[in-house]
């Protein structure tokens, strides 16, 4: 099935807002069998979405996914287009405003006649529900395309793609298009490509595609035969094993945790340069709690010293950036809380900070277990956004491949 993303709104065009509905929504369909042909971006103006309505309705597409618009203030302008795009006269559904009414209700609200727009269901039109908010779905034909038109509030677009938009989608292809994703981290795109362009290819049938990002490279293959697309799978994995931590989706944190729960180990992090983004990254999974203790955040020589108990004289002759200091984190956290590992981060994010010796993006990642005490340098780059979360990945990564 051939799809075309259409989202509507100012505010992703100044920037205001990320556009992650056509990143989300294309990586679901993408992972059911879809072709994403088209994602565009518009105005909250009508003769845009005019416009790129025409656009797609002549395009060789299956299905266009619209969202953005739909709420009821004096910007949200994409019902009354659609509607006026088809001809549609305004059917007032009484029973949902009754609905409205009463859910408003309960939260203690008397409902706003502006709302009545939502329980606005066109004469030639479908609509469908939203599981979580007031604005519902609408559902158009034209030129054998079919539209579905969303809310753009992410939690309510998901639901109704979930309930709605998946199932009639995947009940409509015809010839699935099977996808493998092989996520990697600690290694470059170029020598990743390198490793992989040397295995043999030449059935015409395979689709690669590398999608790099600070955390590291997601080789995604594609193909109409399963058999032929796990085959080559297992010959990518044979070439580049050693920086694979994931066949699928899950991210390196819900990896993580997982293994931590199979193996019944608990972790603790003592973080400098990060700020405390590992915990945060670990606590974004859901039951983290049960291998995450807790951490802390030594950004200053004074914190580090007073509240983790590093020694002075180690930062006095080897700096609070060093092998020695790492190290003496990693095994005072683990003590502290108790736990079955202890981790540590201290470098030099940058921008500013770096001497000869020590640049920018020189980061020491300390670990500590029962059995093991190590240290593993990195050298990172002049961004310090970057450096944080190329440590954070650096240090979940080598947590991995030690348990």
């Amino acid at each position: 099935m051939r799809i075309a993303v259409l989202t509507i709104g100012n505010e992703l065009l100044s920037g205001k807002t990320i556009n992650t509905n056509a990143n989300w929504l294309s990586k679901k369909l993408s992972s059911i069998g879809s072709v994403i042909t088209l994602h565009i971006t518009i105005p909250d103006e009508q003769a845009s979405i005019i416009n790129n309505l025409d656009l797609l309705f002549s395009t060789q597409i299956d299905l266009i996914i619209c969202t953005g618009g739909l709420g009821v203030t004096d910007d949200d302008i994409t019902r009354d287009v659609i509607f006026s795009y088809f001809g549609s006269n305004e059917v007032f559904d009484k029973d949902y405003w009754a609905f409205l009414e009463n859910k408003f209700l309960k939260f203690g609200y008397s409902l706003p006649d502006s709302n009545k727009s939502q329980a606005v269901s066109p004469d030639n039109g479908k609509v469908f529900s939203n599981p979580l908010g007031s604005a519902r779905g609408l559902i158009y034909e034209k030129n054998n395309i079919t539209l579905m038109v969303l809310p753009g509030v992410p939690s309510e677009m998901k639901a109704m793609f979930d309930s709605t938009i998946s199932p009639w989608v995947e009940e409509k292809i015809d010839s699935k298009i099977f996808q493998i994703n092989i996520r990697t981290t600690g290694i470059p795109e170029s020598i990743l490509f390198e490793k992989v362009k040397n295995i043999d290819l030449e059935e015409n049938y395979h689709n690669i595609g590398y999608y790099p990002s600070v955390y590291g490279v997601d080789v995604r293959i594609a193909g109409e035969d399963l058999e032929k697309i796990e085959k080559l799978k297992d010959d990518i994995r044979a070439n580049i094993d050693e920086y694979i931590y994931e066949i699928g989706d899950q991210n390196l944190e819900e990896v993580l945790i997982k293994k931590l729960k199979k193996k019944k180990m608990t972790i603790s992090c003592a973080e400098s340069c990060t700020g405390g983004l590992i915990g945060h990254r670990l606590t974004q999974v859901p039951g983290g709690s049960e291998v995450f203790n807790g951490g802390m955040i030594t950004y200053s020589n004074e914190s580090k010293i007073n509240q983790l108990g590093i020694t002075l004289k180690n930062i006095e002759d080897f700096g609070a950036v060093s092998e020695q200091v790492a190290l003496e984190m990693a095994e005072n956290i683990k003590n502290k809380f108790g736990t079955s590992i202890g981790v540590s981060t201290t470098g030099i994010a940058g921008p500013g900070g770096g001497s000869k010796s020590k640049p920018v993006g020189l980061v020491y990642v300390g670990y500590c277990d029962d059995k093991s005490l190590k240290v593993k340098r990195f050298n990172f780059s002049s961004s310090r956004e970057s450096n944080k979360i190329r440590t954070s990945q650096a240090v979940l990564n080598y947590v991995f491949k030690m348990i």
